[in-house]
């Protein structure tokens, strides 16, 4: 195990204490509370050469000796304009940067190849995570990679395609009787009794943020004026605004788009406390063809204040589309750029309409959509629409 060179260290965000890295913590030992990665100010620059995955940003994440860095090639995820979906939303010009087109089907595989290697570079014995169904795909994968244990605790509710997904790879998949707030508690304990690195995508995986930074680092040139992304607890845009802020440090950038939060209707705790002013508050579980939204945020509403935050601070926004929405939003990517997104990536498509209808967004100004989970993830939304009969092998075609 190499020693860190101080270049990074670990500050809680509501006592200020200092945790080693060495640690690779969840959360502050002194309190609980949410860890923020201080890293040396970057230059901006990749790091060339030989690295790969999120190891292109090197300068940019923690310190971890190039054979302890498990990648699966992840990151540099398409950055796509979208002349045909732009057209048929009533904007001028729309992006979307599709990080669905990732190792594993989900951009969930950022964090986690960090996280992963951290616990390599820090000997860690064993890894384990609450998950809605794409990060414990990922951790899977990554965990298999490393050589490391993994217990996944999953709602008994999430697709069946993702529980597959997790199996396949030899984790130990534990389904829940109940919900994404159940199955972290669960992680969070396990990681504590046995000393292995949660993984669990909320704040509880405070290395998350920082991966997520570089797709700032991917689509910085582009300069969007809003970001559109779909968020349950909100590591994702937390992650993005720390990119920008350390990007604007180092005089790469001169400005800061403003990030719009979108969630689903059935489960939108943090558009709620957004809409009304006050604290995020846990949120009744109901259903949602968003499944992978579906974070209920019981025990851990202060992840969701911590979101919250980011998005005030830079002037952004959160909302809540409902399932028909959602539906409707899915199939006009899908149909118009042959883009193929699970329901909850396509959140922030099924908002365009209601943002540009009350002004939080104009159709002059440059967006671009965060895409989060391939549609192979969740099909369970697509009728198949075949012609009305069942013809024989030498059918008139001219009647099709």
């Amino acid at each position: 195990m190499s020693s860190s060179p101080n270049r990074e260290t670990l500050r809680c965000t509501a006592c200020g204490a200092k945790t080693p890295i060495e640690d690779v913590p969840s959360t502050c030992p002194a309190c609980r509370g949410i860890l923020d990665l201080e890293l040396a100010a970057p230059s901006g620059r990749a790091t060339g050469g030989e690295a790969t995955g999120i190891w292109r940003w090197a300068e940019h994440l923690p310190s971890c000796d190039p054979e302890n860095r498990i990648t699966l090639g992840e990151g540099a995820s398409p950055l796509l304009a979208t002349a045909r979906l732009a057209d048929k939303t009533g904007l001028r010009d729309l992006w979307i940067k599709n990080d669905s087109i990732m190792p594993t089907g989900s951009f969930k595989d950022r964090a986690i190849a960090l996280a992963t290697s951290l616990a390599r570079q820090y000997e860690k014995p064993g890894l384990v995570l609450s998950s809605s169904g794409n990060a414990g795909a990922s951790s899977a994968a990554y965990a298999a990679r490393a050589g490391l244990p993994l217990v996944v605790f999953v709602p008994a509710t999430a697709p069946e395609a993702k529980l597959r997904q997790i199996a396949a790879t030899g984790a130990q998949l534990v389904t829940i009787d109940g919900n994404t707030a159940h199955c972290c508690r669960l992680a969070d304990q396990l990681s504590r009794e046995k000393g292995w690195v949660n993984l669990t995508t909320t704040y509880h995986n405070p290395y998350g943020v920082d991966a997520y930074a570089t797709i700032t680092y991917e689509i910085a040139a582009l300069e969007p004026d809003v970001i559109l992304l779909p968020i349950s607890s909100g590591p994702l845009l937390a992650g993005i605004m720390k990119g920008y802020l350390r990007l604007m440090a180092a005089g790469i950038v001169t400005s800061i788009p403003r990030p719009i939060a979108v969630q689903a209707e059935a489960c939108a705790p943090i558009a709620r406390a957004f809409a009304y002013g006050g604290p995020v508050e846990t949120w009744a579980h109901r259903a949602t063809i968003a499944s992978a939204l579906n974070d209920t945020l019981e025990g851990y509403e202060r992840d969701g204040d911590y979101t919250l935050d980011w998005i005030r601070r830079h002037d952004g926004t959160a909302m809540a589309v409902d399932d028909d929405a959602i539906r409707a939003g899915a199939e006009l990517l899908a149909t118009t750029e042959g883009i193929l997104v699970e329901p909850s990536a396509a959140v922030p498509i099924a908002a365009i309409d209601r943002l540009l209808e009350i002004g939080l967004i104009e159709k002059d100004e440059r967006i671009l959509a965060v895409t989060t989970g391939h549609g192979l993830k969740d099909m369970s939304w697509v009728s198949v629409r075949t012609a009305p009969n069942d013809y024989p092998a030498n059918a008139d075609l001219n009647a099709i």
